[in-house]
């Protein structure tokens, strides 16, 4: 090739200069479009999360009646319980005194066991 043909032309020159200006715009409109893929993606990031805290709430919030629910239904077996028991002591007391002192001993006698089978 001609020494010449391979040296720049001025309109070489121009026509790179026109592709440099092409490369620093096309750059410059991916810069924006990274920075609204950006704003997108923050914002869709917060909505699950927006999302995701409203889901949270409601979830608790059920299982927080439910277990309201089954401590009231407790609570009030434990009340009728109760009632029977202090109804059963009232039309035997005897047999109620007697129960609960031996249910005492018993108790006594398997601490003390326990206590001496530990020291040996």
């Amino acid at each position: 090739m001609n020494e010449e043909a391979t040296l720049s032309h001025p309109q070489h020159d121009h026509e790179y200069g026109k592709q440099i200006a092409a490369i620093r715009s096309d750059l410059a409109r991916l810069q924006d479009d990274i920075g609204k893929l950006r704003d997108e993606v923050a914002e869709d990031a917060s909505e699950r999360i927006k999302q995701f805290s409203e889901q949270a709430a409601e979830t608790i919030q059920e299982k927080g009646e439910i277990l309201r629910s089954r401590s009231e239904q407790l609570r009030a077996a434990g009340e009728q319980h109760k009632v029977e028991i202090v109804g059963e002591v009232q039309q035997h007391p005897l047999a109620s005194v007697l129960a609960a002192t031996g249910a005492g001993l018993a108790i006594g006698a398997l601490a003390m066991w326990a206590q001496n089978g530990t020291k040996s």
